[in-house]
């Protein structure tokens, strides 16, 4: 049984692994995202150069900043950077999960950062699908940084 506990800065160690729950992308969820950040391109409805149609490469966005809360309680955070590779296309069909490790973890002007990097794949084959970083500011357990207090 997983210990669900509130993320914090002494909480997190470098090197520690996270893994998502699994995640079959429906021809639906394909569609629904499409309409959702206003994106018509054929390739998600018809067919595309990569042989059939695909879902949009920022589908599965989500997929790497959950994988955290397969371990700890997340009241708040602040995406501070983020970047992904795409490396192939999303099918209606695969089943992905997405794996990470903390890199880093650092304070800065009194606020606490922690560095992920993720790969999330395919399931069946192995393929990595998309990776990438992302650094998180982590709040305080009271939700209000020191200085901000007497506001």
């Amino acid at each position: 049984m997983v210990e669900f506990k509130p993320i914090s800065y002494e909480a997190v160690t470098v090197g520690e692994e996270f893994r998502s729950d699994d995640f079959l992308i429906k021809p639906e969820d394909i569609d629904t995202y499409a309409y959702a950040v206003d994106d018509h391109n054929p390739w998600y409805f018809e067919d595309s150069p990569f042989g059939g149609k695909i879902a949009h490469p920022t589908l599965l966005g989500n997929q790497a900043l959950l994988m955290r809360h397969s371990r700890y309680l997340l009241n708040a955070g602040l995406h501070a950077k983020m970047q992904f590779e795409f490396l192939e296309p999303l099918r209606a069909g695969m089943r992905v999960r997405t794996h990470g490790k903390v890199l880093d973890k650092y304070e800065r002007r009194e606020r606490h950062y922690m560095v992920t990097q993720f790969e999330t794949r395919d399931e069946e084959t192995g393929t990595v699908l998309v990776r990438g970083q992302f650094t998180q500011m982590i709040f305080p357990q009271s939700g209000v940084h020191r200085e901000t207090t007497n506001r």
